[in-house]
C-alpha cells in the first residue's frame, strides 16, 4: 500500500488492471429503472427533496441528485449492485449514462458535483465504488445502509476517493492535496465476508472500507466499519479507512470493530473526533503526518492504540506530531508505539487521557518504555514528548509531564471535564421548509436577497432546506436567531454587485443574528462565495451568542473566493503575472465572529483560490517531493484582505478548520477570550511578496479590529511583510491543539522552502495571556512564534525541526502570564544589530531603538580557532529518582511512582571550548533610557556532556549511579583574545585570568568595544539572518540534542562561586535530568 507522496513502482498500489469504476453489466430491470423517470423515496426527507437541487453552471440536462435505486441498485444483499451504484455516481444523468462526470483526465470541477443517496438496504458489491470529484455519498441516517463486500471482492476498497492509474507510477485521477469537496456519511461498511486478500493482475490488496485520499472540505461522519477478527491461525488483514496521503480534512463519529487496522492514517494534517475502536489488532496506524489531532478516541481491547513507528515515502517522513485529547484506552497492552530515526521521533501530546490495563502507554517499538502503564487506571492530564518551550524560558526536546498544565476555562468544557463537542445534526425526523418552494431561485440568476430574508424571518424555529444550487444575492442576507439552515452538496450563497464592491465601506453578505442576540443558530452543508469584483464583501458576520452550550453552531460549511468559472475570479479573469487588478479583489474579510458572539464551528474551510478548479488544465498537474502540486497551469491571483477575525469573549470552539491565502492574516484573535482551536491549518498566499501583505487592500486598513500594518519591517525586507498565519492580540484563555502553518512559495516559486526562507514569521502574539499551543508545526518560515515585547522569537532550525517541518510539542511561554508582554507600537522589542558595528571605531559605534528593547548583538569571528578554558566548577547538583509510592483511594490500594530529589556538591571539569565564533550577551534597554554606553561581553557556551550521579539510598533501597547530561554555565571570561597567532597549528588558549584585547579590526584594541545606545529608529538592523546574533530568554533555552544558551552571566542561581539548580521547577528538572 502506498503510504506517502511520490512512491514508485512496487510501492504504490497501481499494478491492477481496472481502469475505472465497473459500470456494466446492468440487468434489464436495472436498465429500465435508469431510463425512466422513477424516483425512489423513503422515510428521510432528502430522498424526496434532494431532486430539487441543481448545478446551474453545468451543461444542460445535468443531474445533481442521484438515488442509487433509480439507477438500478437493488439493496437486497443478494444482487451485485456494483455497476448500478457506479453508474449513479459517474453518469451525466439517468438518461445519459454514456457521458461521464469529472474523473480521469479531468482534474477537478465545481460544476459537475453530485449528491448520491443510498436508501436503507444492504448493497452487495464486488469492486470499488469510485467517488468522483465534488461528491457527497449520503445514506439514510434513520437506518444506515450496509455496503457489503462480496467474498470475491477485487480492488482497493469498498469506496475509493482517488483512483490509481494502472501502471501509472503512483499517479491517480486527482492530486490528493487538491482533492476537495468530498463527504461520506451514514453507512455501515461490512468486510466480514471478504477474503483475507484479493489480487487483481499483479496487485494484491487487503479488505478495506474506504480509500480516503483527500484535501480540505472533506468528511466521513456517522459510519461503522465491521471487519473480521483473527481466526483459525489467520491474522486479521482488513483496514477500515485507508488514508495513505492527503491534506485533509476531518472524520467524526465512527466505529471500527475487528480487523488488522482500524484507521491507517497518513496526511499533512487531519482532525479526528469521536472514534471508537474495538478488537482491532491496531486501532490507528500512523504512517506519516505533519500533525493530527485525535480527540474523543476510545480504544477497547486492541493490541496497539496508535502505531507511530513508520517512516515513509521519498522524504522518509514519519509521524510529525499527534495530539491525543479527551480519550480513553482500555485493555490496550501498548498504547502508543514509536520509532526513532536520524534523531527524529514523533512529537506527542497527551491531554486528559485515561488509560486502563496497559503495559506501556508510550514505548519505543522493540525497545524502552517511555511512559509506563499499569493494571490500574492512569490519568494523564498534560504530558508531552518533543520540543517544549516553557514560561521560565527553558526550551528543548524533553519528555514528561508539562508544567504548567493547561488552565481550561469551564465554559469550554462539558460536564465530564472534556472539551465540549457537538455532533452535526441531520434532522432525521424533521420535514424541512424548502427554499425553492417559497419563491427562491437556485439557478444563479436574479437577486434572491429579499426572498431569502422573508422566508427566514417567517420560519424561525423550523429547519429551512436550501436545495443544491447557487443563490445569488446583491444585499445582506439576515439570518435571525432561532434559524436552522441545511444545504445539500454545499448549497451556495453567492454575493455579487455594487453593494459589495467598496473596500473602504465593507458590506456583510450573510449576517447571522444581530449584535446582542442570544439563542439558537444551526447551519450545515452551506458554501459562502462571491461573483466578483466584490472587494468590500464580508462573507459572514456571526453575532449570536449561545443560550445553551453550543447552541450557536455551524458544521461542514465553507468559504470560497474565486477559482471557478462562475466566480469571475478564475483563470480567464485573474491569471498570475497580470498585475494587481481591482477586479480580482474578492472580499474584505471571510468571517467575523464579533465580540458579543460565541460559536461552535466544525469542519469549516476558508479558501481564497490559488488555482482555478474548473480548468481542464488541472489534469496535467503532478506533485513535488514535498507533496506540493507541480506543473500547475491554472494558478490565479485572487485577493482577500483578511481570513477569520475572532473577537468573541467565548465560548468559541473551532474543530477542523482552515483558512488559506488571505492578504493580511488567516486567523486573528483580537480582544478575544475562551477559545479552543484544533486542528487549524493555514497557507500564505502564493503570490506574496508580489504584492506583499500590505496590498492590494490598503484603503480599508483599520476598518476591522487590530489590522496589522507591518510598520516594523524594513523597507527592503519583503519576507517580513508576509501574511500572518495566526495573530493573538490582547486575548486571554486561548487553547490550540495541533496547528499547521505553511508558507510554500514566493511569487509562485517554491525554491524558498529548501532554506525555510519563504517568509520571516507566521505567528504573532501581543499582550496574550493564558495562551497554550500544542503541536505547532510550520514550513517555509524563519521564525515559528514571534512575540511582541520582551520575548524572543522561536526559530526554525535543526533543533526545532522534526522531519519536513518544524515541530513544537508545547509553546507555553505565555500560558501563565503575558498580559503585560507586548508592544503598543511605540517600542522596538527585539532589535537584531548588523555586524557592521564591529568595523567601526571604538566609541563611534551607535545603535538605536525605542525603549524598552533588547539588542541582539552579532557574533564576532576570530581569525583562527581559539580554545576557551573553563576553571574547575564546584556546584550543587540535584539528584533525582523515581521511587515506588503506595496510596489508598476510595478504599483501593494502588502503587505508583514519586519523584524524590536531593542535592550533592560536585566538582566538575568542564571541557574546553574550541571556536572561532564568539557570540555576545543580549543587551536589554529599559523603558525611558535615552542614552547609555554598552560594553559587549562574550557568551561562550559549551555543549552538554555526561556526568555520573552518585547512588542514593531511600527507604532502605539503593538507587544506583546514573549517567546524565550536564549543561555547563557560560565561559566566565569578559573579553575575547586580542591577537591570535596564525603560524601555529594549535588553537590559541584563552583562560579567564588573561588580560587580553580584542582581535584587530573586529574589536578594537583595549579589550572592549564600546557601543552607544541612543533613542531612535532601530538601526543598524541585521537583515541577513545567517550573520545575525541569536535572541534568547533569561534562563535555560537549550535541551537534549541542543546547545545550552544563556542570556545572563550565571545560568540559574549563583553565589559564593557556586551555581546551583535549586531554583528550577520540577518539570524543567525532570525534562533535563530525569
Amino acid at each position: 500500500m502506498r503510504d506517502n507522496v511520490n512512491n514508485f513502482f512496487g510501492s504504490a498500489p497501481d499494478q491492477g488492471s481496472m481502469t475505472g469504476p465497473v459500470l456494466t453489466p446492468l440487468n434489464a430491470t436495472a436498465d429500465a429503472k435508469m431510463h425512466h423517470a422513477r424516483r425512489s423515496t423513503d422515510d428521510y426527507w432528502l430522498s424526496s427533496l434532494g431532486s430539487d437541487g441543481s448545478s446551474p453552471f453545468a451543461p444542460s440536462g445535468y443531474q445533481f441528485f442521484r438515488n442509487v435505486m433509480d439507477f438500478g441498485a437493488a439493496g437486497d444483499g443478494v444482487t451485485d449492485d456494483t455497476a448500478a451504484i457506479n453508474r449513479a455516481v459517474a453518469s451525466f444523468s439517468a438518461s445519459d449514462d454514456s457521458t461521464l462526470r469529472c474523473g480521469e483526465d479531468c482534474g477537478s470541477s465545481s460544476t459537475l458535483g453530485a449528491v448520491v443517496y443510498f436508501p436503507a438496504g444492504t448493497y452487495l458489491i464486488s469492486t470499488p465504488i469510485v467517488q468522483y470529484y465534488y461528491t457527497q455519498f449520503v445514506g439514510n441516517p434513520n437506518s444506515k445502509p450496509i455496503i457489503q463486500g462480496s467474498e470475491n471482492f477485487t480492488g482497493i476498497a469498498l469506496f475509493d476517493s482517488d483512483f490509481y492509474v494502472p501502471g501509472g507510477n503512483g499517479s491517480e485521477w486527482y492530486i490528493n492535496q487538491s482533492n476537495f469537496y468530498r463527504q461520506i456519511r451514514n453507512f455501515v461498511f461490512d468486510m466480514t465476508s471478504m477474503n483475507w486478500t484479493n489480487t487483481d493482475n499483479n496487485q494484491t490488496y487487503v479488505p478495506a472500507g474506504v480509500h480516503w485520499q483527500v484535501g480540505q472540505a472533506t468528511s466521513i461522519t456517522n459510519c461503522d466499519f465491521k471487519m473480521a477478527v483473527s481466526a483459525d491461525g489467520q491474522a486479521a488483514t482488513a483496514v477500515g479507512i485507508y488514508m495513505e496521503n492527503g491534506s485533509g480534512g476531518m472524520v467524526s463519529d465512527l466505529t471500527f470493530t475487528g480487523g488488522n487496522i482500524g484507521f491507517l492514517a497518513g496526511s499533512q494534517q487531519f482532525t479526528a473526533i469521536n472514534l471508537q475502536f474495538t478488537s482491532c489488532l491496531t486501532a490507528i496506524k500512523s504512517v506519516w503526518n505533519w500533525g493530527i489531532n485525535w480527540k474523543n478516541i476510545y480504544v477497547l481491547s486492541c493490541y496497539i492504540a496508535i502505531d507511530a513507528t513508520e517512516y515513509s515515502g521519498t522524504g522518509d517522513q514519519g509521524t510529525g506530531s499527534i495530539s491525543v485529547v479527551d480519550s480513553h484506552f482500555n485493555g490496550v497492552p501498548y498504547g502508543i508505539t514509536v520509532a526513532q530515526k536520524d534523531g527524529w521521533q514523533p512529537h506527542i501530546v497527551l491531554d486528559n487521557l485515561l488509560v486502563e490495563n496497559s503495559a506501556a502507554v508510550v514505548m519505543i517499538s522493540g525497545g524502552d518504555t517511555i511512559l509506563e502503564g499499569s493494571t490500574d487506571a492512569l490519568y494523564f492530564n498534560s504530558w508531552s514528548m518533543g520540543y517544549r518551550y516553557l514560561p521560565n524560558g527553558s526550551g528543548g526536546k524533553q519528555t514528561g509531564f508539562l508544567d504548567p498544565a493547561p488552565e481550561k476555562p469551564e465554559v469550554l468544557l462539558d460536564s465530564s471535564g472534556a472539551y465540549y463537542r457537538r455532533a452535526k445534526p441531520q434532522y432525521e425526523s424533521e420535514t424541512p421548509v424548502v427554499a425553492t418552494s417559497n419563491g427562491i431561485s437556485n439557478d444563479g440568476t436574479g437577486d434572491q436577497t429579499d426572498a431569502i430574508n422573508s422566508l427566514l424571518a417567517s420560519s424561525v424555529g423550523s429547519v429551512v432546506y436550501f436545495p443544491a444550487g447557487v443563490y445569488l444575492v446583491e444585499d445582506t442576507v439576515k439570518v435571525p436567531v432561532g434559524s436552522k439552515i441545511i444545504g445539500s452538496g454545499w448549497s451556495q450563497i453567492m454575493g455579487t454587485g455594487s453593494a459589495f464592491d467598496d473596500e473602504e465601506n465593507p458590506k456583510v453578505m450573510v449576517q447571522v443574528g444581530e449584535e446582542g442576540d442570544e439563542g439558537v443558530i444551526e447551519i450545515t452543508d452551506m458554501l459562502f462565495t462571491v461573483k466578483g469584483p466584490t472587494a468590500g464583501a464580508v462573507l459572514v458576520e456571526w453575532n449570536v451568542h449561545e443560550s445553551t452550550q453550543g447552541s450557536a453552531a455551524m458544521w461542514d460549511s465553507h468559504f470560497r473566493v474565486g477559482g471557478t468559472t462562475a466566480s469571475d475570479l478564475g483563470l480567464d479573469n485573474c491569471p498570475t503575472g497580470s498585475g494587481v487588478s481591482k477586479d480580482c479583489m474578492g472580499a474584505a474579510l471571510l468571517m467575523h465572529v464579533t465580540s458579543s458572539a460565541s460559536g461552535y464551528f466544525e469542519n469549516v474551510w476558508g479558501w481564497v483560490a490559488d488555482h482555478d478548479i474548473d480548468s481542464k488544465l488541472n489534469a496535467a498537474a503532478s506533485e513535488s517531493t514535498a507533496g506540493i502540486p507541480l506543473n500547475v497551469q491554472t494558478d490565479v491571483s485572487v485577493y482577500v484582505g483578511r481570513g477569520f477575525l475572532i473577537e468573541s469573549q467565548g465560548p468559541t470552539w473551532l474543530y477542523g478548520t482552515a483558512s488559506e491565502h488571505a492578504q493580511m492574516y488567516q486567523y486573528q484573535l483580537a480582544n478575544a477570550a475562551n477559545v479552543y482551536l484544533g486542528h487549524m491549518q493555514t497557507e500564505t498566499p502564493y503570490y506574496q511578496p508580489s504584492p506583499d501583505a500590505t496590498g492590494p487592500y490598503t484603503a480599508g486598513v483599520g476598518n476591522f479590529a487590530s489590522d496589522p500594518t507591518f510598520d516594523n519591517c524594513d523597507e527592503d525586507d519583503s519576507s517580513c511583510r508576509g501574511a500572518w498565519a495566526l495573530r493573538v492580540i490582547n486575548s486571554t484563555d486561548v487553547l490550540i491543539y495541533s496547528a499547521g502553518f505553511y508558507s510554500f512559495f514566493q511569487d509562485y516559486d517554491e525554491s524558498c522552502i529548501d532554506t525555510e526562507t519563504c517568509q520571516l514569521a507566521l505567528v504573532e502574539t501581543n499582550y496574550a495571556d493564558g495562551l497554550y499551543i500544542y503541536n505547532l508545526f510550520t514550513k517555509g518560515n524563519e521564525q515559528i512564534v514571534s512575540p511582541d515585547g520582551s520575548l524572543a522569537p522561536l526559530m526554525f532550525n535543526d533543533t526545532t525541526r522534526n522531519g519536513f517541518t518544524s515541530e513544537i510539542a508545547a509553546w507555553l511561554a505565555l500560558s501563565t502570564g503575558g498580559a503585560d508582554i507586548g508592544s503598543n507600537g511605540n517600542d522596538s522589542g527585539i532589535v537584531y544589530i548588523d555586524p557592521i558595528i564591529w568595523t567601526e571605531p571604538d566609541n563611534d559605534t551607535i545603535v538605536q531603538c525605542y525603549p524598552p528593547c533588547t539588542y541582539v548583538l552579532p557574533p564576532t569571528t576570530l581569525s583562527s580557532a581559539t580554545t576557551f578554558v573553563y576553571p574547575t566548577l564546584t556546584t550543587e547538583i540535584g539528584v533525582g529518582y523515581q521511587v515506588p509510592y503506595t496510596f489508598t483511594y476510595n478504599g483501593t490500594i494502588s502503587t505508583t511512582t514519586s519523584y524524590i530529589m536531593s542535592t550533592t556538591t560536585s566538582t566538575i571539569t568542564i571541557p574546553d571550548v574550541v571556536t572561532s565564533i564568539v557570540p555576545f550577551y543580549n543587551v536589554p534597554i529599559g523603558n525611558g533610557t535615552t542614552s547609555t554606553v554598552i560594553t559587549p561581553e562574550p557568551s561562550i557556551i559549551q555543549t552538554a556532556f555526561n556526568i555520573t550521579w552518585p547512588a542514593m539510598t531511600y527507604n532502605g533501597s539503593i538507587y544506583s549511579s546514573t549517567v546524565v547530561p550536564f549543561y555547563p554555565p557560560p565561559w566566565p571570561g569578559t573579553t575575547v583574545p586580542s591577537d591570535v597567532p596564525t603560524s601555529t597549528t594549535e588553537p590559541t588558549k584563552t583562560t579567564t585570568s588573561s588580560t587580553t584585547t580584542a582581535v584587530g579590526i573586529i574589536i578594537p584594541p583595549g579589550g572592549t568595544h564600546h557601543v552607544t545606545h541612543h533613542r531612535g529608529e532601530p538601526k543598524p538592523k541585521c537583515t541577513n539572518r545567517a550573520v545575525c546574533g541569536e535572541s534568547c530568554h533569561e534562563g535555560i533555552l537549550g535541551g537534549l540534542n541542543a546547545i545550552f544558551k544563556v542570556c545572563e552571566h550565571c545560568w540559574t542561581d549563583c553565589g559564593g562561586g557556586k551555581c546551583t539548580y535549586h531554583s528550577l521547577s520540577k518539570a524543567l528538572y525532570d525534562a533535563l535530568f530525569a
